[in-house]
């Protein structure tokens, strides 16, 4: 046996082969990347080492796109052959987890109601959904997604990032105050009106595809020429709320994650009213919640799965 050869097939990795099977059969790396939904520089360097392997182009830029080497040639039907025993090999070992247990799903959520979902989810049977992982949504959460690190996020559908589909949830349809129990504007007014509550310290959770640049409060103190003096933005949930309970500050949120907030004694929470809420409604059209994942080829969870997740969210924001 040759022994180079043998360690040439040794450095393969079968990521690196279904590249070379797409770019093949394609003639595009841009093809390759949408397809295994990746980023086209990690089509690059699956490529690069693949010529290092090989001591060979294996693809020759032209105006119709990569041409074959032929070596190229040579080389892709036992790459196809070694391709379809590794997805044999592949659907064996999946079939036998889930005969055994329902995989983990990673879910990311909006920091603005990852609580209110949290709870939602702890009250279904495992053996209905099994175990859910929750991760806060984040500036690279789009790409975690695209990447499969990620099953799927509830977050707004602002940019459509990385060629991710978004079903639309529901919009938010009201708001509600909350602040320390023992806070002055409690006692100092008989009606919650934005006017009273920019008077005070305001501290709003920054979700990305909402809020990350200006919150709607103080969007709508500019445009109405309101003078708000103390306005903080926090990028963690639980900085929002040592934020009201230690520096005085008075927060705006969705009314779900509100009335978790009304359990720790040191909160009180109560409503908008809808005249204020449509005041701030109009200087910034709330957004939709948005259930945002793969291609369908990619998913490995059921449209059962995905539409309780839907449903759970839409209760919570109705």
């Amino acid at each position: 046996m040759d022994i180079q050869a043998l360690k040439k097939v040794s450095e393969l990795d079968v990521f690196s082969l279904l590249v070379f099977k797409l770019i093949y059969e394609t003639g595009f790396a841009n093809f390759a990347a949408k397809e295994l939904a990746v980023s086209a520089p990690k089509i690059s360097r699956c490529l690069t080492s693949l010529r290092v392997i090989f001591n060979d182009e294996l693809f020759f830029r032209r105006q119709q796109g990569l041409k074959p080497t032929p070596l190229a040639e040579r080389l892709y039907q036992p790459v196809c052959q070694l391709c379809d025993m590794v997805s044999k090999i592949e659907r064996v070992a999946d079939e036998s987890q889930n005969h055994h247990q329902m995989p983990i799903l990673h879910i990311a959520v909006s920091p603005s109601i990852i609580t209110s979902v949290a709870i939602a989810l702890s009250k279904l049977p495992r053996n209905v959904i099994g175990k859910v992982s929750l991760h806060s949504w984040q500036v690279d959460t789009e790409e975690l997604i695209y990447n499969g690190e990620l099953d799927f996020g509830i977050g707004f559908d602002t940019q459509n990032a990385h060629g991710l589909e978004a079903s639309p949830i529901a919009n938010v349809k009201s708001f509600c105050v909350v602040g320390n129990v023992n806070h002055e504007f409690w006692a100092s007014v008989d009606e919650i009106k934005l006017e009273n509550i920019i008077q005070h310290s305001i501290v709003y959770l920054s979700c990305k595809g909402f809020n990350c640049r200006i919150d709607p409060l103080e969007l709508y103190c500019q445009t109405n020429g309101l003078f708000i003096e103390d306005i903080e933005c926090v990028a963690k949930l639980e900085d929002w709320y040592w934020h009201m309970l230690t520096m005085d500050s008075l927060a705006i949120t969705i009314c779900n994650e509100g009335s978790f907030a009304q359990q720790i004694p040191q909160l009180r929470v109560e409503k908008l009213p809808d005249s204020e809420f449509n005041k701030l409604n109009s200087v910034m059209a709330m957004p939709s919640y948005c259930l945002i994942e793969r291609a369908e080829h990619y998913r490995r969870y059921s449209l059962e799965t995905k539409q309780m997740i839907i449903d759970i969210t839409k209760s919570l924001l109705i």
